[in-house]
């Protein structure tokens, strides 16, 4: 009966304890604490890089975290995500390309005429989100993105610029800057 029940072993050999039906469900409950705890210290991983997350200034941009939008520009369209990545995908069923991801905040300094519609980044300091370690080009570089913001009513991209062999420049209007003191178009106005 000992031997049946997995507390002795049979003919010398070590105890055979998974047998016992105890100890197996003891055994299961212990890989599941296990992997909820492994869940649980990956969750706090991953809260505590977000919480170091630059976010901007008072981290206005968290609430956009993840919000995406489109520019149909020529031969393709363009998705800015924020605060997570850049993609172009050819209108002519080609495949979609990562441009970058969010890597951080900076500043730029613009001098450029406001259209006639009022998009534009005007002249002065303006916010900016590095997106690097896009998919490499075909002989070149990984593809990156300077997003440069200006304040606009609304989320928009307003153009996309390839300034070097797979180094873009995305301007952007949105209303998440329009009290930051950098993003005021050349009418002065840091309101909408």
């Amino acid at each position: 009966m000992l031997v049946q029940n997995g507390i002795l072993a049979a003919n010398g050999d070590e105890p055979v304890l998974s047998d016992n039906k105890a100890v197996r469900d003891a055994q299961e409950r212990l890989d599941g604490a296990r992997r909820s705890l492994e869940d649980q210290q990956r969750d706090k991983s991953n809260h505590e890089e977000d919480l170091n997350k630059d976010y901007g200034v008072d981290d206005v941009f968290r609430a956009l975290k993840g919000k995406c939008f489109l520019l149909d520009s020529g031969e393709y369209t363009y998705e800015l995500c924020w605060m997570d990545r850049v993609t172009q995908k050819s209108k002519k069923g080609g495949s979609l390309n990562v441009m970058g991801n969010y890597a951080g905040m900076g500043t730029i300094v613009v001098d450029e005429e406001v259209s006639a519609d009022g998009k534009g980044l005007g002249t002065g300091e303006r916010l900016t989100m590095k997106h690097e370690n896009g998919q490499s080009c075909w002989n070149g570089p990984n593809r990156s993105v300077l997003v440069v913001l200006a304040c606009a009513p609304t989320e928009e991209v307003w153009k996309v610029v390839e300034e070097e062999k797979c180094v873009y420049r995305m301007e952007v209007g949105t209303p998440a800057v329009c009290m930051s003191g950098m993003a005021s178009g050349s009418n002065g106005k840091d309101e909408l």
